[in-house]
């Protein structure tokens, strides 16, 4: 600038005849000038030297960070026959048609050697790949009675030279034995929707699933096992669970649309997501079991044996009915699967990928307020940290939590990376998620691995090929698919060849991202207005990072330590508890509380959806009666039991799970019994869903009573998602019963109950 100022008066000099300026000015002026041009040269491109913002050891040590990349058969293998190119070539995945290719996948069972090269020459320690079940075992019925085994034992010896040519590139396999493919044989296409979800009685919830899996991976074990360093039973159990069955979006569908059948399809353990998860954990035992027997008879050293299981940074779209929802929903998924498996756990997967929105029973959107990922994650690499510091707070003193033990191998992430085709926010994603391990390490949490998902970009489930998750990109004009490397493929190469991450990365990929949110550069995103689904070509958002909000926030998802949340342990115990007893009671009596609720409201609930499942049967008889009546007899129960005495507490020190036997009782007695209503509503007033008493106060007039609301079909502040569902009630009922088991129990030791909160 003033370089520019005195060569124009130089020039208005000479024109005019002036004097030039005097010297000493002339002098300052051109002192002045090269200063601020060396001063605005180093604030765009500050030299930070050598700084270290994260550094992982020299990888001697056992709890140095190792590093890794993952795929799956689904993924990347060709000539796979699999329920996925079914389901495909039915509708059911979205950027399939309209790709190149597509039933190619990566020619991963053809030509392996492309990937595992792309990944071998980045340093990576560990590759985590998979067998596919259907492909071993093509023929077999889940009626059977005797359970089948491999069938194609020559497919066993390709996958054999695979998982070789992997430990010549000098990397340990990490091998899956289930990753989201259930075999054909074990789905029925064309059916129609029904109150139980999708798929009742199919693939995992069939009472046989787990013989045949379990003589699968018998056979996988024994030919394998000496080629092995790590074994993943199950590839987020609860999500494939939930996904098929609650929710139908994938095989074998049909997709689930009557929110209360998905509502019962989660909390009945009779059907659906939890009688599969409780099939696939029996499973998961018993492959334990024979890992450790055949390395014992084999003698060779023990692999340590885990799953790989998705958590979230979990949000609620609205305080109210989504608070409560988010609580029960977020609980439901996280604790439950690994606290039946604690014991036969060597290590804890975390597949993570970030921040999800919840409204009413399912997720939701808040495009102006996150940066959301290509497929549609909200970015939040503190929010990894966080999820850690609440397993260690669960497990960390358990003495049963194997992993947690001295024996045990600690936490592992087996999938953490981001859908990102254009590659604006990869190189940000990437570097957050390592500092935020690293400073999960110090605080304590023994994290050994980082598998990034994935070297290539690939089929992506029912979102088809349009989220772009690879490191290199995929010509998929071309016959052979060759491989594009993007920037994020070699930072990754640094970071791992060099075991940190270093200052000036980090900054150089944040001001990428900042950058391009200054310019108003556009995003491709690839999922759906409704929160749930794909699109088959991407809408485009704008980049968010670094710009500030209309509140006054500024948009920054880098990690901070300071923003690491502390764990709620009471209340995770409680919703667990609660999961647990609700199912132990079912299997007893035949009467399990949640489910009793769910059904009367999703009978309730017919007027919002027009589909009403058929009226729920209470215990003590009432088939048939009137919705409304049914959840007032449930509603009256409840209050009826509140005001009963419960049966002695148990003794100290056993616990909230105890206290629910109880409580559980109390309320199936009150529903047999003659439960009147005491407090009924005024005419034309929602129903109350549960009295609360203030404490300290008699009952009479000091009840808080929470209602039933309804959200606006939309919001003006540029959030997405529909209406909240009275189905969002049933979460919030869990939660009532669950804070008035913990008011109780506070006040059966002495405790004030002052503040117990919902």
């Amino acid at each position: 600038f003033f370089f520019t100022l005195l060569h124009l008066a130089r020039r208005r000099a000479r024109a005019t005849d002036l004097p030039p300026l005097p010297f000493p000015h002339r002098r300052s002026l051109s002192v002045m000038a090269a200063l601020l041009l060396c001063a605005s040269q180093s604030s765009a491109s500050v030299d930070y030297g050598d700084a270290v913002a994260a550094s992982f050891g020299d990888g001697s040590a056992a709890d140095d960070l190792w590093f890794g990349l993952a795929t799956a058969p689904a993924h990347a293998e060709n000539q796979l026959n699999d329920t996925w190119l079914e389901f495909a070539s039915r509708g059911g995945v979205h950027a399939w048609r309209n790709t190149p290719r597509a039933a190619e996948r990566l020619h991963f069972w053809t030509d392996p050697e492309v990937d595992i090269k792309l990944a071998a020459d980045t340093g990576v320690s560990v590759y985590r790949l998979g067998v596919d079940w259907g492909r071993l075992v093509p023929d077999c019925s889940l009626d059977r009675e005797t359970p089948c085994g491999v069938q194609q034992w020559e497919v066993l010896d390709r996958y054999i030279e695979i998982i070789k040519s992997v430990r010549s590139h000098g990397m340990r396999v990490m091998l899956s034995l289930f990753h989201h493919s259930f075999p054909r044989w074990g789905v029925t296409w064309g059916r129609a929707e029904t109150p139980r979800g999708a798929a009742a009685g199919e693939m995992f919830t069939h009472p046989r699933s787990v013989e045949h899996f379990v003589a699968f991976a018998r056979d996988v074990i024994e030919r394998f096992a000496p080629l092995v360093d790590f074994w993943v039973t199950f590839n987020e159990p609860v999500v494939f669970s939930m996904l098929t069955h609650c929710m139908g979006i994938w095989p074998p569908g049909p997709a689930v649309t009557n929110p209360y059948a998905r509502l019962n399809c989660m909390t009945n353990p009779k059907t659906g997501a939890l009688l599969a998860q409780n099939n696939m954990i029996r499973a998961h035992r018993q492959i334990y079991a024979l890992i450790r027997a055949n390395e014992l008879a084999a003698q060779l050293p023990l692999a340590p044996v885990g799953v790989a299981h998705l958590i979230m940074d979990s949000r609620p779209f609205a305080v109210g009915f989504d608070s409560a929802s988010t609580l029960f929903i977020d609980l439901y998924s996280k604790y439950y699967f690994i606290d039946q498996l604690k014991e036969t756990l060597d290590f804890c997967g975390i597949n993570y990928y970030g921040l999800e929105i919840v409204t009413g029973i399912g997720p939701g959107l808040a495009p102006k307020e996150v940066e959301y990922s290509g497929s549609g994650r909200g970015i939040s690499p503190t929010g990894l940290v966080s999820l850690l510091e609440a397993y260690q707070a669960r497990y960390g003193t358990d003495p049963k939590a194997r992993f947690m033990r001295g024996d045990g191998y600690g936490f592992v992430v087996t999938e953490n990376g981001i859908a990102d085709s254009q590659d604006l926010l990869r190189p940000a994603y990437l570097l957050e998620h390592l500092l935020a391990l690293r400073a999960a390490q110090r605080r304590g949490i023994r994290v050994r691995g980082y598998t990034f998902w994935t070297a290539s970009d690939n089929w992506e489930w029912a979102d088809g090929y349009c989220p772009k998750f690879g490191l290199a990109a995929v010509n998929r004009s071309d016959p052979l698919l060759r491989r594009v490397p993007r920037d994020s493929y070699h930072l990754f190469t640094k970071v791992v060849r060099s075991r940190r991450v270093t200052v000036a990365q980090r900054h150089a990929a944040w001001r990428r991202v900042t950058t391009a949110a200054a310019n108003g550069e556009m995003k491709e995103v690839c999922r759906s207005g409704d929160a749930l689904g794909s699109l088959d070509t991407p809408d485009r958002w704008p980049v968010l990072g670094g710009t500030t909000l209309p509140d006054g926030r500024v948009v920054d998802w880098r990690y901070d330590d300071a923003k690491v949340e502390s764990p709620g342990a009471e209340d995770t115990a409680i919703v667990t508890d609660f999961i647990e007893h609700s199912m132990a009671l079912s299997s007893a009596t035949g009467f399990d509380p949640a489910a009793a609720v769910v059904s009367a409201l999703a009978g309730f609930g017919h007027e919002f959806v027009g589909r009403p499942p058929p009226p729920p049967t209470l215990p003590g008889g009432g088939g048939g009666q009137d919705t409304a009546a049914v959840l007032a007899s449930v509603l009256d129960a409840l209050d009826a039991m509140q005001r009963r005495p419960l049966p002695p507490p148990p003794p100290p020190g056993k616990g909230g799970a105890d206290m629910f036997g109880h409580f559980f009782k109390g309320f199936a007695d009150a529903l047999d019994g003659d439960a009147t209503a005491t407090e009924p509503a005024e005419p034309g007033a929602a129903r109350s869903f549960w009295p609360f008493e203030k404490a300290g106060s008699a009952r009479a007039g000091s009840s808080l009573w929470l209602t039933v609301e309804r959200r606006p079909e939309a919001s003006g502040d540029g959030r997405r998602g529909g209406p909240a569902p009275l189905a969002a009630a049933a979460a919030l009922a869990c939660l009532a019963l669950m804070v008035a088991v913990r008011r109780r129990r506070r006040s059966s030791e002495g405790a004030s109950s002052e503040g117990a909160l919902l």
